[in-house]
């Protein structure tokens, strides 16, 4: 009976498992169906249709919704919704938290509908009527959970199972794969045509920059600009604008409209206009509407002129400055100009700065090139200066051969070099000459209202021509010296700073110094300041060097003391062996250790040396006021340089002791453990 009971059992599992392969054939059947599908589409709205359809064929139903998330706007989109058949529109939404369980979770949620919406606090989408039984499966592609498939049942709750829902899964799957397929695709095209796009403005731009090369003429560079852009947009409504920054003037270069050249006189930019903003910011301007144009302060037409509809304008940057701007009109139709046209206008505009600077610089090459004739003799001097000055590390050794050198390239013998200090607000004349003679200055106070403070205000060099400059700017002869007829005051100029000044004076004649007098000297201060602070820090370095030495040498010692302390265990022999290592150290017969017992208010004297005498000094009260009641409250040392300093703090020997009573006791460091 056994074995035939077993075999009723296997029969029975081997019908079951048949009827589940079965149906698992099915719905891989269904499956392959849906990504054959899938595989011939690349459009993404195609491919939630086609899954749609297809669904509510294989689940014979007529209430299925397909939804996908679009994370810029965190907005679930409804693409396919089905509801008793008829296709709804439904808006875009903001994600519930049965989604957000979904995107968290990456598991299906079924059940039925109540249960679920009061679970995740749904509401009806308006149009929509409450089902018995819910099924939201993620949609996952890539990067995580883009969408859901949702289906619902009117008839039963307990509609779904693991075998529908396994399919929906899978359906699920496959359309995430599909979908990111699409997506890819599309940026693809995308890609593609704006690539397409830009190899055509590549060819406009590189036939504007072969005409350019070519050029070193400034309208002739403008004119070829504006042609070929003409060409190009096939219009008759463009300008090209120069700024003349100083005096804050537009000149009209290249202006058309309607396919007639005109000539426009120079005007300024209208106080807190459009032109003005450009030139100021740097930024594009573009009003593709009327409404546009006055927001943006678009000053009304030029007389004689026509208002656009659209109009986009672009700067010309060259140097680091706005050099003018390329502006397009349109009188036809508004929002004319898109991002193609002002990607091209922006390359032309930066490309035509670059030309406009060639042609600039080589104008100006020319007129330098007669300037460099003396500017190399000048070179040769600051060259030997600069030499001079990398060999020194010493402060007035530096000064002193600048000094020299520029009384020798000069011709003079009347010539200051000045160092301000910060901290005290003097200036010291560390290099003083008049009439060939070296004059001694003792450091004083900048004259207010001087020269000095015209240079640290500036941090430029300030000339007077004449004795009538000389008042104006309230320069004054030195004490003992002479009033000359011109001069010049360089500042010599630190990393943050100005740290003084070279002085150049003629008593003989006025307007004795140009601009090659000036700069020749202000490249020698620029080149003095770097040494000067190179030297500064040079002695700083030395000064803390030393220091470390020092502070070194005194670790030493404190490892020498403790390392002593460390071997012994016995109170007077740690008070011995301190005080004796005190006294090498510091190389003195006079020192003291102190004991002070609390309880008792007494005062030991542990280790007491007087003149390389040891002393026994019997234990006492500390003397009210006195030294140890004083560190008691200030809980520092007392230090007496001086006899004076002792005696004006009321200090006395303790007894058995002559230390206030000796002249040689010039000195007493009092530490808490050493008082009277």
């Amino acid at each position: 009976m056994s074995v035939a009971l077993e075999n009723a059992r296997l029969f029975d599992e081997t019908q079951r498992l048949f009827k589940a392969e079965q149906q698992r054939a099915a719905e891989l059947q269904i499956i392959n169906s849906i990504q054959q599908g899938l595989a011939s589409k690349l459009d993404l709205q195609a491919i939630v249709d086609l899954v749609g359809a297809k669904l509510c064929e294989i689940l014979d139903t007529n209430d299925i919704g397909i939804r996908l998330h679009d994370k810029a706007s965190d907005l679930i989109h409804y693409l396919y919704e089905v509801e008793h058949g008829q296709r709804l529109t439904i808006p875009p939404a903001k994600p519930s938290a049965l989604y957000r369980k979904l995107r968290s979770d990456r598991q299906a949620i079924f059940g039925p509908t109540a249960e679920i919406s009061k679970t995740f606090g749904l509401k009806l989408l308006p149009g929509t009527e409450q089902s018995k039984a819910v099924a939201q499966v993620p949609i996952i592609a890539a990067d995580g959970v883009i969408g859901s498939i949702s289906v619902e049942s009117f008839e039963r709750e307990d509609y779904f199972n693991e075998s529908n829902i396994r399919l929906l899964q899978t359906i699920a799957a496959s359309m995430g794969v599909a979908l990111e397929n699409a997506r890819l695709f599309d940026e693809t095209q995308r890609l593609f045509k704006a690539e397409q796009q830009r190899a055509a403005e590549l060819v406009v731009i590189n036939s504007i920059q072969e005409g350019m090369a070519a050029e070193l003429d400034f309208q002739a560079i403008i004119d070829l600009v504006g042609d070929k852009l003409r060409e190009v947009f096939k219009t008759g409504d463009i300008g090209i604008a120069w700024w003349d920054e100083k005096a804050n003037l537009v000149h009209q270069m290249y202006a058309y409209e309607h396919g007639v050249r005109l000539n426009i006189p120079p005007t300024s930019p209208r106080p807190g206009g459009s032109m003005e903003r450009t030139l100021q910011t740097r930024e594009t301007l573009v009003a593709n509407t009327l409404a546009e144009q006055q927001a943006m302060g678009v000053a009304e037409p030029v007389p004689g002129t026509d208002q656009s509809l659209a109009i986009v304008r672009v700067p010309i940057v060259g140097s680091d400055r706005v050099l003018g701007t390329i502006q397009l009109e349109n009188y036809e139709r508004e929002h004319a100009f898109g991002e193609a046209e002002i990607r091209l206008l922006t390359t032309v505009a930066a490309s035509m700065g670059i030309a406009l600077e060639n042609a600039r610089l080589f104008d100006e090459t020319q007129r330098l090139f007669k300037a460099e004739q003396q500017r190399a003799a000048e070179l040769a001097v600051i060259n030997s200066i600069q030499q001079g000055m990398a060999e020194k590390l010493d402060f007035q050794a530096i000064v002193d051969l600048v000094g020299d050198k520029l009384r020798e390239v000069f011709h003079t013998g009347d010539i200051g070099i000045r160092w301000y200090e910060a901290e005290t607000g003097l200036m010291h004349y560390l290099y003083q000459y008049e009439h060939g003679i070296r004059q001694s200055v003792p450091p004083r106070q900048p004259l207010v209202g001087g020269p000095w403070s015209e240079v640290l205000r500036t941090r430029q060099p300030v000339v007077f021509r004449d004795r009538a400059d000389a008042a104006v700017l309230g320069a004054s002869a030195l004490p003992g010296t002479d009033d000359s007829q011109s001069a010049v005051f360089v500042p010599i100029l630190g990393s943050d700073r100005v740290l003084g000044l070279i002085v150049l004076e003629n008593y003989d004649k006025e307007d004795a110094f140009g601009e090659a007098e000036v700069r020749l000297l202000s490249t020698v201060a620029a080149s003095m300041g770097v040494a000067l602070e190179n030297a500064r820090l040079f002695d700083e370095t030395q000064r803390l060097l030393k220091e470390t030495e020092q502070r070194a040498a005194e670790l030493a010692i404190i490892n020498s003391i403790q390392q002593g302390l460390a071997a012994e265990l016995d109170f007077q022999a740690i008070v011995d062996l301190v005080g004796d290592k005190l006294r090498e150290v510091f190389a003195t017969p006079d020192l003291g250790i102190n004991w002070y017992e609390e309880k008792t208010g007494i005062l030991h004297y542990l280790y007491i040396y007087e003149h390389g005498k040891r002393l026994s000094i019997e234990p006492q009260p500390p003397r009210p006021s006195g030294n140890f009641e004083t560190m008691i409250r200030t809980r520092g040392p007392i230090v007496y340089n001086t006899a004076a300093d002792y005696e004006r703090a009321g200090a006395t020997a303790c007894s058995g002791s002559s230390i206030s009573k000796t002249s040689s006791a010039r000195t007493l460091t009092a530490s808490r453990n050493f008082a009277c």
